[in-house]
């Protein structure tokens, strides 16, 4: 069992009456209640940006920022933009870097876009200008190509700072893709993987071994653990990555290490 303080790179409070997903009310509050207890030390908040809507998508963002300094940075703010906004969308992202926001998040399935979209690729280097890391949602199953965008999207920006959230679902062993990148000297090894939602999903399960074992190819050092909150529970989240079988190093890098070196400016 882990028992060092942990960083959960992937949460959603709720902070506004619009839960894009359609769920129950899931507050900050509410989420530092359930995990008083389970040695988590900081917690991402994210947002997702609707398109063709500045003000909403500002009201959101501030609103991360505003939980980040008022949980003492217990949660830190991963705002988000909407590549169809174009050079508003490249705006907001400069002025959400300068007010603090530690990530960029995008989702393709959520917010509706194509990660092929050149679009996505301007947003992508502004953020890397920014030294902004940038979290994706990394798993569709409406694009059977999309492990490839992301590889494309990388080498075309190499100083971008990527993390894939969902580890490509079901899809997983599609990530050894980057074992093999790894192997020559130009690849600089700037993508990550979170666990969130697919380590609950195949913890205990014919696949643990497998998904352990693809993880390791990428390498633990690049590796962040992420509960999803609220669609799963973040102790349960914290358990099955345990179950894994990782080692207690291991253990120390992809619950804690890794995302607070993705955390430094």
């Amino acid at each position: 069992m882990y028992t060092g303080p942990i960083i959960d790179a992937h949460t959603h409070p709720m902070l506004d009456a619009d839960d894009q997903m359609g769920r129950q009310p899931h507050p900050p509050e509410a989420y530092r209640k359930l995990v008083n207890e389970s040695g988590i030390a900081r917690a991402a908040a994210l947002t997702m940006a609707p398109a063709g809507d500045l003000q909403r998508t500002r009201a959101r963002n501030d609103a991360v920022l505003k939980l980040a300094d008022e949980s003492d940075g217990f949660f830190f703010p991963v705002c988000s933009v909407h590549p169809a906004d174009g050079p508003a969308a490249l705006a907001e992202l400069d002025r959400v870097a300068a007010a603090g926001s530690a990530w960029l998040k995008l989702h393709p399935n959520t917010q509706d876009f194509d990660v092929a979209d050149p679009a996505v690729t301007d947003l992508v280097a502004r953020a890397a200008e920014l030294r902004l890391p940038v979290l994706f949602d990394a798993y569709s199953p409406w694009d059977a190509s999309q492990p490839g965008k992301f590889v494309r999207l990388a080498m075309a920006i190499p100083a971008a700072r990527l993390i894939l959230a969902h580890a490509h679902g079901p899809s997983f062993a599609q990530l050894l893709v980057y074992e093999v990148l790894a192997r020559y000297p130009w690849w600089p090894r700037q993508v990550w993987v979170d666990t969130s939602a697919v380590a609950s999903m195949l913890a205990n399960g014919p696949f643990a071994e497998q998904f352990t074992w693809v993880l390791r190819k990428v390498g633990t050092d690049r590796i962040i653990f992420g509960s999803d909150y609220p669609l799963d529970d973040p102790l349960h989240a914290i358990q099955a990555v345990e179950q894994l079988g990782f080692s207690a190093v291991e253990l120390e890098a992809v619950m804690h290490d890794n995302a607070a070196e993705l955390l430094k400016t």
